[in-house]
Order: structure tokens, then sequence, then C-alpha cells
């Protein structure tokens, strides 16, 4: 009998574990994986945590229905009968079928491309935790459940930094679904065997239910103490979400940049329920307080939505922000966490809180909110949360007492915070002529003065903090190539003095405010192609390069890559790359396979022109790397800014198959300089991470 208690001890730890694993492996690696085809933006992972954290609390709500009114011996019937369902929706490798064929908001179609391909498996991983663990009391009484709990934290937390240090760089995107998809099979053999384990021993017991107490259902706890949990748990929910948006807009939507801080979130859930001395009220009130400094100070310096300090310091800061936001609340959750026959409400009500967190940040703000606040509204709302706990703690010092002008001065404090974001933003709204926001992100047409008074008036389009082109509005200057395509630059240099043609094919990946629709001359074609409906909407409506042009323009909605596979041949003269300038770059355009599907477009003696220009990122090795694999002559170009003609330091890189096509002699010159360090990227292996820029 020992040795099966042993042995059976031993399963359920093992299974416990490894679903922990799956379930934080499973979450980055789908999201990346379906990340090129939605635009490569930073709300495809916020909605795919939006997913799976409403799953999570299906899970919890179907452990606890099948721990309370199925009897115990149909339990690992009803369970075993839904994992063999699951194991016949393997391997969980996305269809392509799934790619939208279109633009618009492709929210929906990603939330059903997840339910489809990993949602029944996740549901039941998800379950895993409360459902095993109540198991284990029934099979083993007298032991206590609590270190399956720990176990199953760090199989969380090990599969979450994993991923990114050791399962994305060692395996190609589709190994990592088929080999996910291996040990979830392991995982459900692991969890029937635990069902049969409790099977007989219900059998032996002729128990009729896994509540070990035998005792009528508990009370449901007062519904105030129910209102807080939920509020504690949604609150760092909503900062988790908010942070990782902010940063990945301002960097790169990266796997790295998703785990870190949803491992911050994990350590402190796992810190605060571990015990209490981890979670101190006074330190972690004044760290809070440092805290909010910092990120009130970074966020200044940006354009309300974004910062311009180093990446490396918005990352330390946001970080910082967002786990000391997750143990004030969780720590305050551990405090409060009731009674044994009460615990399962509890996570019940924990889970739905965290799923409202996300439903916040990935539904409600980018509807609702007409700029990205979502940090800010975290910070006001975690301050909050700290009054609420002072008032509705019977042991707080301020609760005993009562003094008016402690509580005068905190809710002082917490408006003067709330007055401070609100003044922030508006000030980042002045100047403004219409902001639109979307799946894609928060887009600005804001008019400023012209950088020389002469020249008076500018028209530019901001996507984050990011200037997707500008326009004079001087109606002699108005079709002056402005921002990064001034004539000195690489593309102005091409464009006006190659290709002597009577008609030229140009296309362009990024349609900004259209500048480049100004180099076309009579009888060429200009074809954009813009996934973002809103930039389409605002270029023509507030600039007039589109129909200003000389030429044909075309504007074809919809992600590039996805556009051009679907394409005949279009022989292109020239098609250019301007996707990389924005902080958040769509990597899925700058793989082996994108750039075969971009000369399948050139004609041969055509030119591949790429814009690189970025805070960040360092692109030229990608660029260095493509130009190997496939022959190409290459040229780059850096132009300096001119304040006369409203132009900016632009960097460009052009390719061709035909070296004879570079040969413009301010391009020739320059020629392909400072590119000898090459990444060989493609769909199935790729990392950001190795063009970051330091200290930038």
């Amino acid at each position: 009998m020992a040795k099966r208690n042993f042995a059976s001890g031993i399963l359920f730890a093992a299974t416990i574990f490894l679903s922990a694993w799956l379930i934080f492996q499973v979450q980055p690696l789908i999201a990346k994986y379906v990340l090129p085809w939605f635009g490569g933006t930073p709300a495809v992972w916020t909605i795919c945590l939006l997913f799976f954290q409403s799953s999570l609390f299906f899970g919890y709500a179907y452990a606890m229905l099948t721990t309370r009114h199925v009897a115990a011996r149909w339990q690992p019937v009803l369970h075993v009968a839904l994992l063999a369902a699951a194991v016949g929706t393997l391997p969980i490798t996305p269809d392509a079928g799934w790619k939208p064929n279109a633009g618009g908001d492709p929210t929906w179609r990603i939330i059903l491309l997840l339910a489809f391909s990993v949602g029944l498996p996740y549901f039941l991983l998800s379950a895993t935790g409360p459902l095993l663990q109540a198991w284990h009391a029934c099979v083993r009484p007298h032991v206590s459940p609590y270190p399956l709990y720990a176990l199953s934290n760090l199989g969380s937390l090990l599969g979450l930094i994993s991923y990114p240090f050791w399962f994305d760089p060692a395996f190609a995107a589709n190994d990592q679904t088929r080999i996910w998809s291996w040990a979830f099979l392991v995982f459900a053999t692991g969890c029937s065997l635990c069902g049969l384990v409790v099977w007989r021993t219900a059998a032996e017991r002729s128990v009729g239910t896994v509540d070990l107490s035998h005792r009528p259902l508990p009370a449901r706890p007062a519904w105030r103490r129910m209102a807080l949990w939920f509020y504690l748990a949604m609150v760092p929910s909503v900062m988790l979400l908010a942070t990782t948006n902010l940063v990945c807009t301002d960097v790169a939507v990266a796997p790295f940049l998703w785990v870190l801080p949803l491992s911050l979130y994990l350590l402190s859930f796992i810190l605060c329920f571990q015990g209490p001395r981890w979670y101190s009220r006074r330190w972690w009130w004044l760290a809070w307080v440092l805290v909010v400094a910092a990120a009130v100070h970074v966020l200044a310096r940006g354009l309300g939505v974004v910062s311009s300090d180093p990446v490396v310091i918005q990352v330390l800061v946001f970080s910082a922000l967002l786990f000391c936001c997750a143990m004030i609340c969780h720590g305050e959750l551990s405090r409060s966490k009731p009674a044994p026959a009460d615990l399962t409400t509890f996570y019940l009500t924990l889970a739905a809180g965290g799923a409202a967190g996300g439903i916040f940040v990935g539904l409600i703000a980018p509807r609702l909110l007409v700029i990205n606040v979502e940090v800010a509204v975290a910070m006001v709302a975690c301050t909050m949360a700290i009054l609420i706990v002072l008032y509705s703690d019977p042991s707080s010092p301020l609760v005993q007492g009562r003094p008016r002008w402690v509580w005068a001065c905190l809710l002082s404090a917490v408006a003067a915070l709330t007055a401070t974001q609100v003044m922030q933003f508006q000030r980042t709204l002045a100047g403004v002529q219409e902001v639109h926001r979307n799946f894609f992100g928060v887009l600005q047409v804001k008019l400023r003065p012209a950088a020389l008074p002469e020249n008076g008036l500018v028209c530019q389009l901001i996507h984050g903090r990011t200037m997707h082109g500008l326009q004079l509005i001087d109606a002699e200057k108005r079709q002056w190539p402005t921002s990064y395509y001034g004539e000195q630059s690489a593309i102005g240099l091409l464009l006006r003095n190659q290709f002597s043609a009577s008609s030229r094919r140009i296309g362009v990946v990024g349609l900004g405010v259209g500048t480049l629709a100004t180099y076309a001359r009579p009888n060429d074609v200009v074809r954009f192609y813009e996934i973002n409906p809103a930039v389409i909407d605002l270029a023509q409506r507030f600039f007039d390069y589109l129909p200003a042009s000389r030429g044909k323009v075309e504007v074809v909605e919809g992600d590039a890559r996805i556009l051009l596979e679907q394409e005949p041949d279009q022989k292109f003269d020239v098609l250019v790359l301007d996707a990389f300038s924005s902080d958040s770059i769509p990597v899925h355009l700058l793989t082996h396979e994108a750039f075969a599907e971009y000369l399948r477009h050139l004609q041969p003696g055509g030119v591949l022109a790429v814009h690189i220009s970025n805070v960040h990122l360092d692109l030229r090795p990608v660029i260095a790397g493509h130009s190997d694999r496939f022959g190409l002559a290459m040229a780059r170009l850096e132009s300096a800014a001119d304040k006369a003609t409203e132009t900016r330091p632009a960097d460009w890189v052009l390719l061709s198959r035909l070296p004879k096509a570079l040969e413009i002699p301010s391009i020739a010159q320059a020629g392909s300089r400072s590119l000898d360090r090459k990444l060989y990227w493609s769909d199935q292996r790729n990392s950001v991470f190795q063009t970051l820029r330091p200290w930038r």
C-alpha cells in the first residue's frame, strides 16, 4: 500500500508539473506562430492573453463544478472522455486558412483561431491544477496538497522562462507545435492514469464525491469580500497587459517582451502565496510611490503614449511598476484568502478578475479610450486598491483612529496622480486634428509649425510616437517630398534618376501619408499596400499626395505579405519596403520567404528599396543576410536632415539582381559599408533581439 501511495503521488506530481509547463509554453508559442498573420502588432499578444485568461477561468469553473456535483467514480470518466476529444484536435499547428484576406479588426478571428487550434487542450490543462489536487485529496487524504500547488507554480515559471531562452531558439515554429502536441499526449496519458487511480479508490471506498470533508457545500463568502478579490485580481491583470503593450509598441513584438512581464506577474503570485514574509505593506507601498513617480516621468518624456527614454530604462521602469503592482494586489489577496472550504470560490473569483482585466485592455479600452492610457488607469486603480484595503481592514490604524487629515492626504494624492495623467494626455492632444484608435494602434493627425517659419505649418501623421509622414500646408510646397523621402535620400535619388522608361510600376509596402506618390511620372503606376484601414482613410482626407500624383495610384488594404502571396506577378520596377520605421516592426516582412516573394514580383533589373531607419533596431545585418542568400547587389545610403525641406535622417538599403541598376553616383559611392555582420531570418527562425541597439 505504501509503494502504491508513493507511486500515485509521483504520478500526480509529474502530471501537474507537466500541465503547468505546457500551459505557459503554449501561450508565447502559439502567439508567435500567428503573429505574422495579423500584421505583427502588439495587439495580437493582448488578444491571445485575453483568450488564455478567459480559458483559465472556464477551466477553473469546470473543475469546481465537476468536483462538487459529479460523483467521484464518474469524474475520471468525464475527464478522460474530454482528454480523448482534445487529443483528436492535435497537432495544434494553426491552419493557414485562418490568415485574413483583407484588413480590418481581426480580434474575433484571432479568438476563433485560438479556440479551434488550442482551445480544448488549453481548457483541460487549465482545469488540471484544482481538479488533480482534489483527486489527490481523495486518494491520499492525509497528505497535504499544497506541495502540488508549489510544484505547479514551478512548472509554470520554468515553462515561461524556457521558451525564449531555449525552446524558441532551438526549434523551428512547426517543430515547436509538434513537440508541444506530443507533450500534451504524454500529459493526457498521465492524467488518464490519475483518473484510473481515483476511479479505483472511489470504488474501494464507495464514496460518491471527492469532497474529503463529507459536509454540505460551504456558504458563499460575502459579496463585498468577493468583490474585493475580483478587483485585486483585475488590477494587476490590466497592468500586465498594459505595460506589455506599451513596451512592445516602443520596442518590438517579441516573445521575450511577452515572457518577462508575465514571469514577473507569476513570480509575484508565487511569492505572495508562499508565505507572509515576502509581502510587507510598509515597504511595498513605499516602493509603489517610487515606481509610480518613475513611470510618470518616463511617460512625460514621450508623447503621452510611449517614451523617448532608452529601451533599457523603459523596460526596467515598467517592469518594476508591474511587479510592484502585482506584489501589492497579490499580497493583499494572500492576506485575505479564506478557509480551505472556500478556496475553490476564491481561485475562481481570481480567475474571473484576471479575465476581466484582459477583456478591458483587449476589447473595451481600444473602443472606449481614444489614446493608450491603460497604464495610467492601472496606476490609479492600484493606488485606489491600497485605499480600499486600508478602509476594509479592521486592524488598520487608519480605520481604528479614522484621522480625517490622513484620509484627506491620501485622497489628495490619488487626485493629484489622476490630474497629472489627465494633464499629460491633454498636452499630447494639443494641435491634434483627429485621433483614431483601432487594433493596430493609435493614430494622430497633428498640426505643428514648420522647422523654418517661412514654411508655415506642417500636417503630420503619428503612430504611437513614430512619425509616419508629413506634408507642408503651403500650396506651393505641398508636393515637396518630406520626412524620410527627400530628394537626397536613397529612394528619392532612385525614383528621380533611375528608369528612363516611359512608364514604371512602383510597389510600396506601407502607405504612411503617400509621400512617394509625388515621385510618379505620367503613365506610372504606384501601388500601395496598407494593413491599417485608418491610415488609408486619414491619408486620403488630410493629405493630398495621393490625389495630386501625376501617375495612377492604387491603394490595396491588407497585409502586404499575404496579398503579394495571393497576387500574380506585379512586374514592379521598384518595390519599396517602408514598414520598419515604427519601433514595433512586422518581422514577417523581413524573412527569407518574404524576400523570395518580393523578388518574384520584381522585374529582372528591378530594385528592392528597404527603409531601415529605426530608433531601437539595427536591421542592416538582416538585409545583408538576404543579399548574401539571394546573390543581390546592395547599396546603402544615409541622408541627413534638412530643416528647409522638412526632411529627416533616413537610412535606406537598395538591392537588385543587376548591379547596374544601382549605378546612381550618390548611391554607388555609398556602397555596402558597415554591413559585414549577417543574420539569416526565416519564418521558422528569427529573433528581434539579434538586432537590438545597445542602450537605445
